[in-house]
This record gives structure tokens, C-alpha cells and sequence, in this order.
């Protein structure tokens, strides 16, 4: 510190914010490289490669710029690398919920928890995968469309969502299989074109309940959309139900009485 105060200088002050800016600006080409790439590239794993390689890169530039500054003012940063060894242990214990990060942060990746774009439950937050890097994870939520970041180190589990619905429709035993099945294969069509829902099929025959025969639609729903997905192929298979004139099942008990 004594030789950084002693080699201060105008010529060195102004070497060191040239190098600065010098060192942002290739900062700023590099940071647009990769976000080129990863705007490219649609494969979710490798985008979530991308940014923990970035996030890591970032941290070696800092650092790096940092030794280089100090350099320039006269600081010895080679007896200033090896002093590191001897101050190692007070370093380790000053970021260690650093490092705690950077190891989970690993670990995400290389256990598969999730991926860019995935919909995630991580505690008590949830929302869609925007950053994942060596150090935190970040969310969107769907409804506010705030970021919440999470630290690594407190990431234990992460809960993807599905994006599957398994929709049983109960039509009336007096019904014609035929027409029952151009009932529903028309459900399925419209129900494409609801909010929220990518795909929508049906599968067949479910099951013989007592009071209907239920007709099974397999649905594909938007990441995180799988309840408003599902209200929505439900309010559309009413309005075709009531197009075709078709009442849904209800529950009935014969009774009878003894005169």
C-alpha cells in the first residue's frame, strides 16, 4: 500500500483510467459476442452454458484489469501473487458463501436442475429460468414480471414444472361413440387456439365411469400455464358441448320405495 501511495502520479492516474475504459470496452465487445451467440442458439443446456462461461470470465477480467491498474502503479504484483498463499486462509473465510456459490453453481449445471427457459419452483419463488450463472440464479415471474435472484448456495432443489394436461371429458352414455368422438376431435381443434395452450389431441376412450363415458384430451400447455392452460380447454369444450346441444354428465341415484 505504501508503494502504491509513493508511485501516485498524474501520468500513472491517467494510464490506469485509459486502461480502464480501454479494458470496458473490450468488456462490452466480448459481452455482445456472446449475447450474439446465445440469442442464436436455442438449445436451453448450452444457453445455460453460456452464462455460468461468462459469469466465470467476467470474474478473470475484473481481476486481471485490477492486477494490470495496479501494476501501472508501481505496486509489486508478483510478491503481491505470492503473499497470496499466506493470506489465503482469511480470504477463504471472507467469501466462502462465494465459494459455496461457484461450487452449487457447478453442480446445477453438471446435475441437469434446470435449464434457460425452464418454469422452476425454488422454495418459495417461482418463475422462469432467465440467468443461470456461477454465483446466482434468476427467475421471472409470469404474473409481476420482476427478477428475483437467487443465491446458488441456496438453491437445494428446484422443482421444473410440467407442461402435459391429461383432460377427462365426461359425455352422456346415450351419446353415439361416433358422434362423441367428432364432439371431441372438434374440442381438440378449438382448444388449440386457446390462451396458453402449444397442442391439444385426443387420445381416446378413458374410462366407463357410472354416470358417463370419459373421453380423454392430452394437452401441451405453456411453461408455468398448466392450471390457466387447463380452465381455458375446459371453457372451450362447454361451448362446443352447448354448440352440439350436449348436457355434461351429472352423478344419479335410482331410488326406490317400498309402498
Amino acid at each position: 500500500m505504501e508503494d502504491f501511495i509513493k508511485n501516485i502520479s498524474w501520468d500513472n492516474i491517467v494510464s490506469s483510467i485509459v486502461t480502464i475504459i480501454i479494458a470496458i470496452i473490450l468488456f462490452q465487445i466480448i459481452k455482445k459476442t456472446f449475447r450474439r451467440i446465445f440469442d442464436r442458439n436455442k438449445n436451453k443446456e448450452r444457453n445455460t452454458y453460456f452464462a455460468m462461461v461468462g459469469s466465470f470470465i467476467r470474474i478473470i477480467y475484473i481481476t486481471l484489469v485490477a492486477l494490470l491498474v495496479l501494476r501501472i502503479n508501481g505496486v509489486n504484483v508478483d510478491g503481491l501473487l505470492a503473499g497470496v498463499g499466506i493470506a489465503s486462509v482469511a480470504i477463504g473465510l471472507a467469501v466462502q458463501d462465494t465459494l459455496k456459490d461457484i461450487i452449487r453453481g457447478i453442480s446445477i449445471i453438471s446435475e441437469d436442475y434446470f435449464k434457460m427457459g425452464d418454469y422452476v419452483t425454488i422454495g418459495t419463488d417461482s418463475g422462469t429460468v432467465v440467468y443461470s450463472g456461477i454465483r446466482s440464479t434468476k427467475l421471472k415471474d409470469g404474473l409481476t414480471g420482476n427478477i428475483i435472484s437467487i443465491a446458488n448456495r441456496n438453491i437445494e432443489k428446484a422443482e421444473v414444472s410440467a407442461t402435459t394436461l391429461n383432460i377427462n371429458i365426461p359425455l352422456p352414455y346415450e351419446l353415439k361413440l361416433s358422434d362423441a368422438e367428432t364432439i371431441m376431435h372438434e374440442i381438440a381443434e378449438a382448444s388449440k387456439t386457446v390462451e396458453f395452450v402449444t397442442d391439444c389431441e385426443y387420445r381416446g376412450v378413458n374410462s366407463l365411469a357410472e354416470s358417463a363415458i370419459e373421453y380423454r384430451l392430452f394437452a401441451k400447455s405453456e411453461k408455468g400455464k398448466r392450471i390457466e392452460a387447463k380452465r381455458n380447454i375446459l371453457h372451450k369444450t362447454l361451448e362446443v358441448l352447448e354448440k352440439h346441444k350436449v348436457s355434461v354428465p351429472y352423478p344419479q341415484m335410482d331410488v326406490h320405495r317400498k309402498v
